[in-house]
């Protein structure tokens, strides 16, 4: 990243207070420690997309992709139909959690979200 490579360059080269740098590039004085000691870039990673609420009401879900299987793709039913499916069923959860399960499964059945 720029902005850790220019805290390092006012730090090392031009020796800079780390008082300094924070006034100059408007941050503060933990953020440009921390990017001092890093060796790395910092990279965000999820492990693992968390879906408590949707956990039970998955089993439905994929009936209706296994039924919307076998059907043309026009008579297939959208993400959204389907979110709103399970919401009459009583799932109160996101949408973007309906969307990341059948993203998930459409690599693997070929069923379109």
């Amino acid at each position: 990243m720029d902005i850790i490579n220019e805290i390092r360059r006012r730090h090392r080269v031009q020796k800079q207070s780390i008082s300094a740098i924070a006034r100059d590039m408007g941050i503060s004085r933990p953020t440009v420690r921390k990017h001092l000691k890093t060796l790395e870039e910092p990279k965000y990673q999820r492990t693992t997309s968390p879906s408590p609420k949707l956990g039970h009401f998955a089993e439905p879900l994929t009936e209706w992709l296994t039924l919307d299987g076998n059907l043309p793709r026009a008579r297939r039913r959208t993400a959204r139909r389907l979110f709103e499916g399970l919401q009459a069923i009583g799932y109160d959860g996101t949408y973007d959690s309906v969307q990341r399960l059948l993203s998930a499964g459409s690599r693997v059945t070929s069923v379109p979200s």
